[in-house]
């Protein structure tokens, strides 16, 4: 996983890679690094000037032409002249009155003598516009250019931000006059406009410290590349070394906290608790994604680095006791892991429901890659563990062993917190058991078919987990919003309140009527005026009570003072709406209900006159329109509760409900026992039922996951998860990184099939989602057209016999409005053949300034100049997007009246629902469909390729001189012709080789024969002669006795010489048949080295250089008897006046273990090099004899080979290559 860097290269890197993010992070967040922002923005604004001057220049000669309409669509058609794209927009004034305009979503003036007074920067109701104007004759062009949006208040849809092209951070302030500390902007001939004066929390933009964040990361990492070296090279006990790396990853992790660096990071929304906080060790986001990765690093090198054998040395308890402590500790992380991955979902804003795809963010991919990183941890760990104690446990054992261990953490779990944590535990089992069985096949580690098993149960337990603790999450809300509903408040009616309050204290047709003494034209002055508009979902009572007025008070009809009664009822249930004298009245009627206060003194009255305002929420009435766009988001109601349906019983009887579930009307169906809070299943649905007191209850309901869900979350998962632990078993396993990638037939034909798949069910899914949205579309505007011809024909009624809409008949329209707005669940306007609005149902829209009051210009083009009897286009406010339709009003005479508008507000957010709802189930619909043709192309490919597949293995197994099996196989295909090739071949190969075999053997025994006839002449020789002499010398010499001794020890060694070369020979035909086995190949050969420990001459040693779980299938005793040859001759090699060293290593290579044997002894000579591993017989005590070439023959039969490197004077190394023993998923994957 590291380079082969040394460790302090890393540490150097690290600190000078965290320095210069320190010095970019300085640079923008203490050095004025609005200063650069503040350059490019003024020369953007000049540029933005410039263009918008240059248009206006152009308008100019199309207004002076006589005829210019035809030129001037022309221009605007050409030109891209809209605020929301381009930040421009263009008035045409004719004799000071408005004449044309580009865009409605200024909200400008009517006439051009407001834009006289005015001149470089005007600030408009809904943003800061740049003016600049021309003029030729009785024409005034005005043109705006959008610098920032400046709303009264905010919300999901209106955001005071900067035009797009500005790139400035929106917390910047504009101030009109000069002001210190603010940077003076200036248009294109210098002159002053306005000051920028930089503010919040930082002064550069979010994507500006992106960049010393991610250097910080590398920074980051790197410095874990030192840790991971330092705790490689330390010569410490394993546990010292982990409280080390413990200890260093802890401060690392404290100086983050305590000293807030890096400084970048807690400005990034990562890192701050708007997504997710638990308390002060984990704030944010990003420090649980910090924790979860210093929680697999320390885990990583705890497994790496463990070794049983010097823990119980350490420790000096038994083997299997501190195996089953490594479990008891493995077991224990997965209980803490469970409870982090519980409290990132519980405690966090996140969407983590995988079956809404829609839903998932940014946020939500770094949650779930968080989760990712603390499971492949403990999964690692896992199986480091049953790695090390593969020899100590059988199955059962095992599995007895870690169900006690579960039992245990079961029982002391429940009673500390009283609840068991029962997936958390299952997963440590299943992957205790398949680790063991995994390790049993002798399947290498981090395979493809490993991976796929350990992330589907990884996966499965995922999905459970989050699942379960989403369920948990939703009752939670579900009981939090049960007690809000009971005593429910209206933000958007509260802030409209404080401005009908304001309206009224200024009025002065109320004190007039109030002098007048015409309390019921003031009441339906009051109705008509201030609560005709939102206030019609609410029921209205007023009240005009003088000092001595009573009231009758139902059910007894009983008449009380006015006022002490409505003071009273204030004092008791009334909570005081701010900035107003209104109230809202708790008094647990199942409505939202407020009462307003307003006293007006007279002077012919000692006391005045006091009107109370009842107002209280219609029964089971759906508000209209969009609320959530006239209400400051503070006041809004969080997007939680959009997912829950509720509904209200009051008295038992149901008074109001929110969302498409249908309601009984009778509570008590819902009721299944007293408690406060008790849930109910029906169906797909689960309800909480609050019991909030006698015969009222609140009932919150919301859809349950169904198997279904679970089926579509599950791919999403896996397939994540997939990836990214193959990426990390690439990065961390040194062996998969050397392996070379190849595409074998199997792998064309899964990709081929894969791809053709993909790309007709991608183009499939986007004809299809094309088409059904289009539906949706259209199905949506159709509603629209029915509903605007059901409203034309109720004006048309009305106006059809009229020439043009007078005042009165205005004043008809509003009231009409709200009628047919309430009927229809629409809002309604209503424009006249100037272009401006005439009625309205939603009316607070123009009045807040977020449009202008006149009719959308393209709209206005189609409905006076193409005559188009119906209209539709897109349209926004902020970032609202809505359909809108327009329709004339045309009289008998053919004339126009006006224009009806239908801004369809109410329907958009359940049609962009629909949308979503829509594409989402096709997205999970596709992704299992693919899901299901990888599976099938794999099953497919694998029925394909099985025949060769058979033939590949059996010319592996294809060896000369041995019975080769044919292969059966009765198909008559291209396949079948091949089969019956190689079976034919089989039968050729097997008469070849008994031919050849016959012939070698003949050759052999012709060679054997002449070596063995010149080693047995070689001492027959001197043995005749020395035998004559004996004949002749006898009687003749003195010391004939002594001669005598002499001749027959000669004669006696060369005997002995002749019966060692009759052994060899012997030892060379009798080598035995292998019986081969799967086994360790470390452990063989540490057994092999034992028989040389007390060996005088030599000193032998075994480096299993990390391959200690090599397994091989060969012959134990054949090997044995290689190395014994091998690591005798070396000791024979080394000359009498040095110590021998001999040593044994161990090494792989791709499939084939390699076994090295090192001596230290005299070489070979360069004459015997070429001939070393042939059979030769010697009479020479140095002689090789025939071991060599037996060593040469074990190897070979065990598909080997064997090979060696000698250096005179210094020693012989000698190389042993055989297969390593591999299952077929490994040598698949």
């Amino acid at each position: 996983m590291l380079l082969k860097l040394n460790k302090y290269t890393y540490l150097i890197v690290a600190i000078g890679i965290l320095v210069a993010a320190a010095i970019i992070e300085n640079g923008l967040l203490k050095k004025n690094p609005e200063k650069k922002l503040i350059q490019e923005f003024q020369s953007q604004l000049i540029e933005n000037e410039n263009t918008l001057r240059a248009k206006l220049e152009d308008l100019l000669v199309i207004l002076e032409k006589d005829d210019y309409e035809e030129d001037l669509s022309a221009f605007f058609s050409r030109e891209e002249i809209a605020v929301r794209e381009t930040g421009f927009g263009v008035l045409i004034y004719k004799n000071n009155l408005l004449n044309f305009w580009t865009d409605r979503g200024i909200s400008f003036y009517n006439t051009f003598d407001e834009f006289r007074k005015k001149e470089g920067l005007i600030k408009l109701p809904n943003g800061y516009y740049v003016v600049d104007t021309v003029s030729a004759g009785e024409y005034n062009v005005v043109g705006l250019h959008l610098v920032k949006r400046n709303y009264t208040y905010k919300n999901k849809y209106l955001q005071n931000s900067f035009f797009k092209s500005y790139n400035l951070p929106d917390d910047y302030i504009i101030k009109l006059a000069k002001q210190k500390n603010a940077y003076e902007i200036v248009n294109a001939d210098g002159n002053y406009l306005f000051s920028l004066l930089p503010y919040g929390t930082y002064l550069c933009t979010t994507n500006q410290l992106y960049l010393p964040g991610f250097i910080y990361f590398i920074g980051l990492m790197l410095l874990l590349f030192y840790f991971r070296k330092e705790f490689i090279d330390r010569n410490a006990p394993l546990l010292m070394k982990l409280l080390g790396l413990g200890a260093a990853l802890f401060i690392v992790y404290w100086f983050h906290l305590i000293f807030k660096v890096p400084k970048v990071f807690f400005h990034l929304k990562f890192f701050g608790p708007d997504f997710f906080a638990i308390n002060d060790w984990l704030p944010s986001l990003g420090d649980y994604f910090l924790l979860a990765l210093f929680f697999l690093f320390w885990l990583f090198n705890f497994g790496r680095g463990l070794n049983v054998n010097d823990l119980q040395k350490n420790s000096r308890l038994p083997r299997k006791v501190v195996i089953a402590l490594l479990f008891l500790f493995s077991a224990s992380l997965y209980l803490l892991v469970n409870f982090f991955i519980k409290e990132l979902i519980y405690n966090s804003t996140i969407s983590f429901s995988l079956n809404k795809i829609t839903e998932i963010s940014t946020q939500s991919v770094l949650g779930i890659f968080s989760i990712g990183l603390f499971l492949l941890g403990i999964v690692f760990f896992t199986i480091r563990i049953n790695e090390e104690s593969l020899e100590d446990f059988k199955l059962y054992e095992l599995v007895l062993l870690n169900m006690a261990i579960i039992l245990f953490l079961a029982g002391a779990q429940y009673l500390a917190i009283s609840t068991i944590a029962v997936p958390a535990l299952m997963l440590f089992l299943a992957c205790v058991v398949l680790a063991y069985f995994i390790n049993k096949q002798h399947m290498n580690s981090f395979t493809l078919s490993y991976l796929i098993v350990y992330v589907a149960v990884v996966s499965l337990y995922s999905l459970i987990i989050i699942n379960r603790t989403i369920s948990q999450k939703d009752r939670a809300h579900q009981k939090l919003l049960a007690v809000t509903l009971v005593t429910e408040r209206d933000p958007a009616a509260e802030v409209f309140l404080t401005e009908v309050q304001y309206q009224i204290d200024n009025d002065p047709a109320i004190k007039s009527l109030l002098f007048q003494d015409k309390d019921d034209d003031l009441v339906e002055y009051i109705r008509k005026s201030y609560f005709n508009t939102y206030f019609r979902k609410y029921l209205l009572n007023i009240y005009v009570c003088h000092s001595d007025d009573s009231l009758l008070v139902d059910p007894e009809n009983r008449a009380v003072p006015c006022w002490s009664f409505m003071d009273e009822l204030i004092e008791v249930q009334g909570a005081k709406v701010p900035k107003t004298n209104f109230y809202f009245m708790d008094n647990m009627n199942g409505r939202i209900s407020y009462t307003g206060r307003l006293y007006f003194p007279k002077a012919d009255r000692n006391k005045g006159v006091t009107i109370y305002i009842d107002l209280d929420s219609d029964l089971l009435f759906e508000g209209i329109g969009f609320p959530e766009l006239l209400i400051d988001q503070s006041m809004a109601r969080s997007e939680i509760y959009r997912k829950f349906n509720y509904a209200k019983y009051y008295a038992g009887e149901l008074t109001d409900k929110y969302g498409d579930y249908n309601y009984n009307y009778n509570g008590h169906v819902y009721l299944k026992s007293d408690d406060e809070f008790s849930f109910l299943r029906q169906g797909k649905f689960e309800h909480l039922v609050y019991h909030s007191g006698e015969e009222n209850y609140v009932v919150v309901s919301r859809k349950i996951l169904t198997p279904i869900d679970y089926l579509i979350s599950f791919p999403y998962l896996f397939v994540f998860y997939f990836l990214n632990m193959l990426a990390f078993t690439i990065a961390g396993n040194r062996s998969i990184r050397g392996r070379k990638v190849f595409f074998d037939l199997k792998f064309k034909i899964q990709a081929a099939i894969i791809s053709i798949v993909f790309v007709s069910l991608l183009v499939v899914a986007m004809v299809t989602l094309y088409y059904n949205v289009e539906e949706y579309r259209a199905k949506h505007q159709n509603d629209l057209n029915e509903k605007m011809k059901s409203i034309a024909e109720e004006i048309d009624m009305r106006l059809t016999d009229r020439e043009e809409i007078t005042p009165e008949l205005e004043e008809w329209l509003r009231n009409e409005l709200a009628k047919l707005s309430n009927i229809f669940r629409t809002d309604i306007n209503i424009y006249g053949n100037d272009g401006e609005l005439i009625a309205s149902s939603r009316f607070e829209i123009f009045e807040r300034g977020l449009v202008s009051t006149k009719i959308n210009a393209r709209a206005s083009y189609e409905v006076y100049k193409n005559f188009q009897i119906s209209y539709f286009q897109p349209e926004n406010i902020g970032k609202l997007s809505y359909l809108s339709a327009y329709r004339p009003i045309i009289n008998n005479f053919g004339n126009h009246l006006g224009v009806i508008n239908l801004p369809y507000f109410i329907r958009q957010d359940n049609y962009s629902q629909e949308i979503s709802t829509f594409i989402v189930a096709f997205i999970n619909l596709y992704v299992l469909l693919f899901l299901a043709s990888i599976i099938a192309a794999v099953f497919i490919a694998n029925q394909i390729t099985r025949p060769l597949v058979v033939i590949q293995e059996n010319l592996q197994k294809m060896q000369l001189g041995k019975h080769n099996e044919p292969i059966h196989y009765n198909r008559k295909d291209e396949i079948g012709s091949l089969v019956k090739e190689y079976n034919k071949k089989v039968d050729e190969l097997a008469v070849s080789a008994d031919l050849l075999a016959r012939s070698e053997r003949e050759s052999a025994w012709r060679e054997m024969a002449k070596q063995i006839a010149h080693e047995i002449k070689n001492p027959l020789t001197p043995m005749k002669l020395n035998i004559q002499y004996l004949q002749r010398a006898k009687g003749q010499n003195e010391e004939y006795n002594e001669f005598l001794e002499r001749v027959t020890a000669t004669l006696i060694e060369q005997i002995d010489n002749l019966s060692n070369i009759a052994t060899e020979f012997s030892n060379f035909a009798k080598i035995p048949t292998a019986r081969n086995q799967v086994f360790c190949l470390a452990e063989q050969l540490q057994k092999t080295i034992d028989l040389y420990e007390t060996h005088e001459r030599v000193q032998i040693q075994f480096d299993p250089n990390g391959f200690e779980c090599i397994n091989v299938n060969a012959d134990r005793e054949q090997l044995s008897r290689a190395i014994i040859n091998l690591i005798r001759n070396g000791i024979q090699a080394v000359p009498e006046d040095r110590t021998g060293h001999i040593s044994l290593t161990l090494d792989r290579r791709e499939h084939m273990a390699v076994i090295i044997v090192k001596d230290n002894g005299t070489g070979i000579p360069v004459e015997m090099r070429e001939k070393l591993f042939s059979p030769s017989f010697t009479t020479k005590t140095s002689g090789m004899g025939l071991g060599l070439s037996i060593v040469k023959n074990i190897v070979e039969n065990f598909s080997g080979k064997i090979w060696f490197k000698t250096k005179l004077g210094e020693g012989t190394t000698f190389f042993l290559e055989i297969p390593v023993y591999e299952t077929a998923d490994i040598k698949k994957s």
